[in-house]
Formats: C-alpha cells, structure tokens, sequence
C-alpha cells in the first residue's frame, strides 16, 4: 500500500486546542501525507503544523469564533455536522473520537472502510453522564435548559449508537477504553497506544539532575484532580510545581493560599516542558485518564511517576511508578511516602526505556500495520 497516494479522509472531533487527542491527529497526517483533514471547527492559530494541509471544516466553521470554540453549546449540532460532509472520494475514512461525534461521519459506498480511533466512547453520554448533568457549565440565564438536558442526551446517545454500528473496525487507546467500547458499543477493538515524540524528553534527561519538586502537568479540570494535588501537597509542605492552566486553576489557588511550597506556572510552552519534567523528583498523575500521555513523556525524561491505579496510566506506567489506590490525600500520600522510602531504587535509564518503548514512531508503525490488514487500498 502506498500511503502517499492513498485516499484518506482524517475526521476529528474539533481542532481548537492542543491535547492527546490532537496529537494522534498529528500523527495520521504524518502516516497519511496526502489525507484531507476534517474537523468540526479549526482554529489555524494553533496548529501551525497544518498551515499546509487540506483541511476542510463542516458548516460549524462559518460561527463566530467566539462560540465555535464552546463545544458544550454545540452538542445538538455535532452529529449533523459530521453526517453533511462529502468523503465519496475516499477509500479510507479514520476518525478520531472522544467527547465528540465525528464517527457519525457516512460512507457513500460499500467500498469504503471506517476505523474509528477511539479515545472514549462519549463520556458525557455514558461513564461519566450523571457528573455531565450535575455539572453542565450553563450561565445563568440559560438555567432553564438544565430542565431539557437529560431529553438532549438521551437523544445523542441513539444518535451516537446509531453512528457506532457503522464503524468497522475500532482502535482503542487503550485496553481500559476497549473495556468501555464492548461495554457501551457491543463491538470489540484492538488497542494501539498513542505515542509521543520521546526525543526531547530523553535528552533533557541525560542532561539534567533532578531537584527537589514534584510535577504535574495538564488543564485544570475537574475530573484531572489538581485539587488533590494542591490538598495533600498543603499538608505535607513538598515543594510542588503545576504547569497548565484551566477553569479549576482559580479554585485551586483559593485551595492553596498561603502555601509556600506550592507554585503555579501556568501555560508552559512545549519547548520547556522536557527539562521541567527531567528536573521533577518526581511527576504526579492522579487522573483516572483513558490512556494519558504526561506520564509517559516523564518517564522518557526518567522522571518516576506516582499515579492513580486505574485507566490508562496502569497499562503505560506499571511497575516503573507507584500507585494509588483512592482519590483522597491520605491514598496519595501514603505511596509518596513509599516513593521518599524506596526513592533510590529508581533507575532513571530504566524508566527512559520504558517511555521511548511509546514513542510516537512506533504508533505510527502500528496503526500502519493495522491499516494495511483491514483496509484494501491499492
């Protein structure tokens, strides 16, 4: 199969802002050089390193910036969208799906192949419905929407099953999201793991001693769990860096004042995360994430990892971190304690080896190998 000549429609949820869902996209445009890339809506801003593709945006795009970019208020319309778009010219269809609806995508032939890469099945739909409804950020002159939510939702879950059944073959992020593809969608998957570009972060690595601080990186939402993080560490007076801004950022600050010893960076550019990893002692991921690739680019700087014991980190991290096993202060800081004790017996090269084992050529080199099984392109 030559993939520089191959008929390839990449679908993405939306491209608006930078995360683990956009750097697979990155990695299909690379795997794919000639594909045309569809998203919802696209922010060009801030993804320079499409300046140069085909990408071309369903209707959502003519919105004003302003709302195209508040995905939540664009829920109704999302499957609409997706199944308006025109990919007849097409051999090969690939969406990339968590919290949006771009496998409602159609196929016009039966000639045609979809893989889904799936990240979650919807969250808001299924696991995490019931804290979707409690929490919807509606203003408050929208209130009364709240009223029709579980209406609206219930009607994008048959939408969603609808579009799901139509997928032929599934990739999961993970084993732990392959779990919720044959619960919530009856379909089974393989899991190739998202990668990272280890490079960097193995450089900083060799270069660089790690001092006294513990890591973590990410936005500041709800279900990341920073307030954890700032909590114990208020305790416990470890110094503390966090890196990544979001809505949760001021709650936390409240949660921390007065502590010294942890210190906010804000957004931190990627060209500066490698050595800040490579200087952690050690890096704290106590998300329950789908696959979740922080870890992973600490362990390619040789940064341990203390992480919450379920979803993707204990397939990515394992033996080479420890676990947690609760979501509360006491839990994470028991195995931090572990972590002082046994500190030693971490070997930086060790754990180097296994983050470059997901750097991101080797997932480009397995989703290759699963196109050229299932798909028939000439």
């Amino acid at each position: 199969m030559d993939f520089s000549s191959a008929r390839v429609a990449i679908v993405a949820d939306w491209l608006t802002s930078r995360g683990g869902a956009e750097r697979v996209i990155f990695s299909l445009a690379k795997l794919f050089p000639n594909a045309v890339i569809f998203p919802s809506v696209f922010d060009e801003e801030a993804f320079p390193e499409l300046s140069k593709r085909d990408v071309r945006c369903t209707w959502l795009q003519k919105l004003p910036r302003r709302l195209r970019t508040k995905h939540q208020f664009l829920l109704p319309f999302f499957p609409r969208a997706f199944r308006s778009l025109d990919l007849s010219d097409f051999d090969l269809i690939i969406s990339s799906s968590s919290s949006g609806f771009s496998k409602c995508v159609r196929k016009t032939s039966p000639d045609q192949t979809h893989v889904c890469y799936c990240h979650t099945p919807v969250r808001f739909l299924y696991h995490a419905r019931e804290e979707y409804e409690k929490n919807f950020p509606i203003p408050w002159w929208g209130r009364p929407v709240r009223f029709f939510l579980p209406t609206l939702l219930n009607t994008l879950t048959r939408v969603d099953q609808k579009a799901a059944k139509k997928v032929d073959h599934w990739i999961a992020n993970s084993d732990f999201v392959g779990e919720r593809i044959s619960k919530f969608y009856h379909a089974t998957s393989t899991t190739i793991h998202p990668g990272v570009e280890t490079a960097p972060f193995v450089q900083a690595g060799k270069k660089n001693s790690p001092e006294n601080y513990f890591l973590a990186v990410g936005r500041f939402i709800p279900y990341k769990k920073f307030d954890l993080l700032v909590q114990t560490f208020q305790r416990n007076k470890l110094p503390l860096k966090l890196a990544g801004t979001g809505p949760e950022l001021d709650r936390c600050k409240k949660i921390a004042s007065g502590a010294k010893n942890i210190e906010f960076l804000g957004f931190v550019p990627d060209e500066k995360l490698p050595e800040l990893y490579a200087g952690a002692r050690a890096f704290l991921f106590p998300a329950e994430e789908d696959f979740g690739l922080t870890p992973v680019e600490a362990m390619a700087a040789g940064t341990p990892v203390i992480y919450f014991s379920r979803g993707g980190a204990c397939e990515s991290v394992g033996r080479w971190g420890i676990p947690f096993s609760a979501q509360t202060p006491a839990s994470l800081q028991k195995s931090i304690d572990q972590f002082l004790k046994n500190e030693k017996q971490f070997s930086p090269a060790e754990i180097q080896k296994r983050g470059v084992a997901f750097d991101e050529a080797n997932f480009r080199k397995k989703l290759e190998l699963f196109v050229r099984k299932v798909d028939k392109i000439k």
